[in-house]
């Protein structure tokens, strides 16, 4: 099965993250991505890029195909995302609406600052059909 890779780089004002929303949900539709999933991946890709607004741009690396979807975002300053070291709380911030969304969310530090990673399995078209 094809995997598509993508990598968008963006401003970090607000109306640029629906750029990535999209180019998302195209990707998702040659792959046979649920609506559902795709409603969860773009809700995490936006809770994470409504994180902070600094100057440097961002990059969304998506990757999807064979049943998963990969994506990575940043870089981040690590206090930006620092709740995601910590469990879920009580409260609806960043750790817990990830964690209903994704299946893993992982962080790395790089050269160029932190990124976060969010892992999302789904079935491909013709295992639901049986």
């Amino acid at each position: 099965m094809l995997v598509d890779e993508i990598t968008v780089t963006l401003p970090r004002e607000r109306p640029f993250g629906a750029v990535a929303g999209l180019v998302l949900g195209g990707i998702a539709a040659r792959h046979d991505v649920t609506l559902d999933v795709l409603d969860d991946l773009q809700l995490a890709l936006e809770t994470l890029l409504e994180r902070e607004e600094a100057e440097r741009d961002v990059s969304v690396v998506l990757r999807i195909g064979n049943g998963t979807a990969e994506i990575a975002v940043g870089p981040f300053e690590r206090a930006d995302v620092a709740e995601l070291d910590e469990q879920a709380g009580a409260e609806l911030g960043l750790r817990r609406v990830l964690d209903a969304v994704v299946d893993d969310v992982t962080m790395e530090e790089r050269a160029d600052g932190c990124w976060v990673g969010l892992h999302r399995s789904y079935r491909l078209g013709a295992e639901r059909a049986h």
